[in-house]
């Protein structure tokens, strides 16, 4: 198969000779997170004459529905898919009800596949399972007004294993014949799931590389005749660019291409938010960002006498409000809103101004700092874990507190409880255990020695905690022990010091083992509730000093 691609208008072409064609369409989502209703981040669109960003509010599922309608009605071969982690990390009006309504909305949206996303995984795969086949949550029983039938559109997982079985845990792939023309999908989960989840949510599994898992089924579908192959896959990677575009690309992802077999026509990626529209090794490589901003246009022409892509263009699309809502979307909104609003909209603090996850040069937040103190107040008293030093992953973190945000009728400034639910909505329990100096120090290090994206590698810090990291040492050698203190007085690598974290953490989610050899274990509050507490009892609360970890260059 020879493409030739070429860039026109913000989309990638791909043509050779016409022959008898069919026209084939692919609309694409990632990381959707369970952001039913418009998110508060917005799309950078463009740049002005002074070089400062224009930005535009995008998302929302009603919204989302509709533009994925009006594409759909504009050709019939048209596929719906999800790069994964549709559930999970979601706010709280999907999140109370295990994520349900976001698979109905899905299915009214018509989606056809979805690959495995890590955070599909967060309540293990008994209750993946249960989002793909329906039925009654286990504990908490049927929710909302009306009964759950499960998904109406297939995981694809080919590299999840059970390794009882040695089976995967959902089909593979799929082929799908249009007009006789055979395509192929195949779904591959991120091969570091383990490390980035709970241990109880990847319990039994096994999840095999990605490029090798992906050669062996286009193999597979080969043998069966099938040219046109596209692979669904949760994992990414990053660019520089605006959200149609590839400037500078970098990740995983760009090596999981180029290890993989030349049939393999598409890769519809997630996991790392962003949006990018590219080509790498001669094939179409697209993201969709997070939380339904962007949407993804994909429109392959495919012989009818070779099954080959002859031609291909692709684009992201921002999902604009300029639409009508979806109606059908709006009534579920409507109802699990309604449901969860005498929870949601309750009103449990202040804050003075934004306190964001934006990071300084060295790593550190405004909201890492508040929600770190709020871990160390939840555990520092002795009969709750007596821990001096309180540390918190940045993944974990998924929302900003904004001051002006009035999302249940409260006045600017307050804080309800579904938006500091948005800020941790993963419910990991605190764990504070013991470690001795030398190894805060090695847990220090291991943030430079991570696979981990740069900005899930700084690790936030509560109060009376600080210390520098030097940028141009080499790795392992980053941190001076001796720049370590706690209320200003460094630590000694043999004396012991309680530390909290939370349970994914303390399991060695991350990569940062250190974690794993903790002792004098403590199991404490729900971290949800440790950050609402901390509000509810210090309010108005201030964004953090951003003063706790230097940077030497």
């Amino acid at each position: 198969m020879i493409l030739v691609f070429l860039a026109s208008s913000g989309c990638l072409e791909v043509s050779e000779p016409d022959k008898g064609t069919i026209e084939v369409q692919i609309l694409a989502v990632n990381d959707l997170h369970g952001q039913l209703e418009p998110p508060t981040s917005k799309i950078i669109t463009g740049y002005n004459e002074t070089g400062a960003p224009i930005s535009v509010d995008t998302g929302g599922m009603e919204y989302l529905a509709t533009h994925i309608k009006d594409l759909s009605s504009k050709n019939p071969n048209t596929f719906v898919v999800s790069a994964g982690d549709s559930t999970g990390a979601s706010p709280l009006a999907s999140a109370l009800f295990h994520d349900e309504p976001t698979i109905k909305a899905l299915n009214m949206m018509g989606f056809d596949f979805s690959a495995v996303g890590n955070n599909d995984l967060d309540e293990g795969p008994d209750e993946l399972m249960r989002i793909q086949n329906g039925g009654c949550h286990p504990k908490d029983g049927r929710s909302g007004n009306s009964s759950f039938e499960g998904a109406e559109f297939q995981f694809l997982a080919a590299n999840i294993v059970n390794e009882s079985t040695n089976a995967t845990i959902f089909p593979a792939y799929n082929v799908t014949c249009i007009q006789g023309v055979p395509i192929g999908f195949i779904g591959i989960a991120l091969k570091d799931t383990p490390s980035i989840v709970v241990p109880s949510g990847v319990e039994g599994l096994k999840f095999l590389d990605e490029a090798e898992t992906i050669n062996r089924y286009v193999g597979k579908l080969k043998s069966m005749g099938v040219k046109t192959i596209v692979v669904i896959i949760h994992d990414g990677g990053f660019q520089q660019g605006l959200y149609n575009e590839s400037v500078n690309m970098t990740g995983p992802i760009v090596d999981v291409v180029k290890a993989t077999d030349n049939e393999v026509d598409v890769f519809i990626t997630g996991h790392t938010h962003k949006a990018y529209n590219a080509v790498i090794d001669g094939r179409i490589v697209t993201e969709a960002g997070s939380t339904g901003s962007v949407l993804t246009d994909i429109d392959l022409v495919i012989s009818n006498e070779t099954y080959d892509v002859v031609k291909g263009s692709s684009r992201n699309i921002i999902v604009s409000r300029d639409v009508p809502k979806d109606s059908g979307v709006t009534e579920i909104v409507k109802e699990c809103k309604s449901l969860a609003a005498p929870l949601e909209n309750r009103v449990i603090g202040n804050i003075t101004g934004n306190i964001t996850t934006s990071d300084s040069d060295s790593g550190e937040s405004a909201l890492g700092d508040v929600i770190a103190d709020a871990q160390l107040y939840a555990t520092s008293n002795p009969n709750y874990g007596g821990a001096v030093i309180a540390f918190m992953n940045p993944g974990g973190i998924r929302a900003n507190l904004t001051y002006d945000q009035v999302s249940g009728g409260e006045l600017p400034g307050e804080v309800t409880y579904g938006e500091a639910f948005s800020v941790q909505p993963f419910g990991n329990s605190l764990v504070t255990m013991t470690l001795n100096g030398a190894q805060i120090d090695a847990l220090l290090e291991q943030q430079f020695d991570n696979p981990s994206p740069k900005r899930n590698r700084i690790l936030k810090v509560s109060k009376g905690f600080s210390y520098a990291w030097n940028e141009s040492a080499p790795t392992g050698e980053k941190v001076e022990i001796s720049s370590i203190k706690i209320n200003g007085t460094s630590i000694d690598p043999n004396s012991y010091y309680r530390v909290t974290v939370n349970g994914y953490l303390a399991d060695g989610g991350d990569h940062f083992s250190v974690l794993k050899a903790g002792v004098d274990r403590t199991g404490g509050s729900i971290d949800t509730d440790a950050l609402i507490n901390y509000l509810r009892t210090f309010s108005p609360v201030a964004p953090g000093p951003d003063n706790r970890i230097a940077l030497v260059k």
